[in-house]
């Protein structure tokens, strides 16, 4: 390879690298504020979380590149996780708050250690066996299907105005038309560079249009500062958040699989069974990190194959590039501060593609599988209760212990047990012997 050639090399890397680092941003940016909003933070203390959650999502993701499943996941905030903290801080006191929050990184610094003790025990094979394609397609399917309302709130202008808003509705429109039309029209550069010149356009038609609020905002008191750990306190000890904490880095478990089969698939690999348990070991490590920093917990994010496969990016270095990226981000709040005012409208717009790949990929697992009645009626049972718990109110489970509250009134994970136990339990497959 000639002088120019590497150049020309290093500068596609480097612009996919910046695709990678915002695609990461959108996975990251709104944490900070909605959780900071449950245990009513300031402006300032929600303004080091951003930095801090920059920091870990940045490091996660390179623990797992080197020292884990080495694929090309990104590491965001854990949509269960994230419940659990918001809904921990919605029904405290105001002045359980600062307590609840120690306890909490107690909670992901035990299980992230029980998670990479478990990874290192030769079982992961068997729990990789129990993700057939039956359980794969419902959990993507559920999967995007907790998230669909609140992309369409946001896109559709109802989280910001609390309405059907047509200005917003167009401008997201318009964003996410542009990365399909660039996504599947083009070829070569132009072809990987879809989510990118989208949010550039929402962005500039947020301003264009008068839309951006300014929001909560603080003057930082340097243009550097190093995120510092435990920024919640001492961790303490709670049986009840120790508990809840590991149940759910268990229940994640079948995240981490499931992503790292479906991205697995959009990269045209086949994924070794050592790669699963050194994902799970990485995972743990991370947990570990997200307690210490004092930040939701992360976890592979399965959306990471529907951004693959839209944008064509399949090598390791770009990532590699944007996980670099968010950690300097995380160490200048004026650039984290100028982040934070991206609408998030313009973000929920660039990820609608990839989650929209992601649901394809659920139902192809399931177009699969032979129609039989006992496939026809596992599908339908899990589908149908894991749908229908994320159209209950929240204080619909009031009546039940906070424990095993975060577990019940989740959708998601309701509708995945529910599959692996009728899938291999009350309607577990007869083998047959030769």
């Amino acid at each position: 390879m000639n002088e120019m050639e590497q150049r020309g090399s290093a500068a596609l890397s480097g612009i996919q690298g910046i695709q990678w680092a915002i695609f990461m941003l959108t996975n990251v940016i709104a944490v900070p504020v909605v959780v900071g909003a449950a245990f009513q933070m300031s402006p300032a203390e929600i303004a080091g979380f951003m930095e801090r959650m920059l920091l870990i999502s940045g490091a996660a993701t390179l623990i797992q590149i080197f020292f884990g499943h080495r694929l090309q996941v990104v590491e965001g905030a854990a949509g269960m996780w994230w419940a659990i903290f918001i809904l921990l801080g919605t029904m405290s006191a105001p002045g359980e708050h600062g307590q609840l929050l120690q306890q909490l990184e107690m909670g992901l610094i035990i299980s992230g250690i029980f998670l990479a003790i478990l990874g290192f025990l030769p079982i992961i094979e068997k729990v990789r066996n129990l993700f057939t394609p039956i359980v794969t397609g419902v959990y993507l399917i559920l999967l995007v299907s907790q998230l669909s309302g609140s992309f369409f709130k946001s896109i559709l202008g109802v989280t910001a105005t609390g309405q059907l808003n047509g200005k917003i509705a167009f401008i997201c429109f318009v964003e996410i038309l542009i990365i399909l039309v660039i996504s599947l029209k083009t070829n070569g550069l132009l072809k990987s560079m879809g989510p990118f010149f989208g949010i550039i356009v929402g962005w500039l038609l947020f301003y264009w249009l008068g839309l951006i609020h300014p929001g909560k905002t603080y003057e930082p008191s340097s243009w550097f500062s190093v995120p510092k750990p435990l920024s919640w306190g001492i961790p303490e000890f709670d049986a009840g958040i120790i508990l809840t904490s590991i149940i759910t880095s268990i229940v994640l478990i079948s995240n981490v699989i499931a992503s790292i089969l479906v991205v697995g698939i959009a990269l045209e690999k086949e994924i070794k069974p050592v790669q699963y348990q050194k994902g799970i070991f990485g995972n743990g490590v991370n947990l570990v990190l997200s307690g210490l920093f004092s930040v939701v917990g992360v976890v592979p994010l399965s959306v990471s194959a529907g951004f693959i496969t839209t944008t064509g990016i399949k090598a390791k270095r770009p990532v590699i590039i944007g996980a670099l990226m968010m950690i300097v981000i995380a160490f200048f709040p004026y650039i984290s501060g100028f982040l934070a005012v991206m609408p998030l409208e313009v973000a929920y717009a660039s990820l609608f593609i990839p989650f929209s790949q992601m649901l394809g990929f659920g139902i192809r697992d399931l177009m699969g599988q032979e129609p039989s009645q006992r496939n026809l009626l596992v599908i339908g049972l899990s589908l149908m209760v894991g749908i229908g718990l994320m159209f209950l109110p929240p204080e619909s489970f009031e009546s039940v212990v906070p424990w095993l509250r975060n577990i019940v009134a989740n959708g998601l994970i309701v509708g995945l047990v529910l599959c692996l136990l009728l899938e291999h339990v009350i309607f577990r497959r007869k083998i047959s012997l030769p």
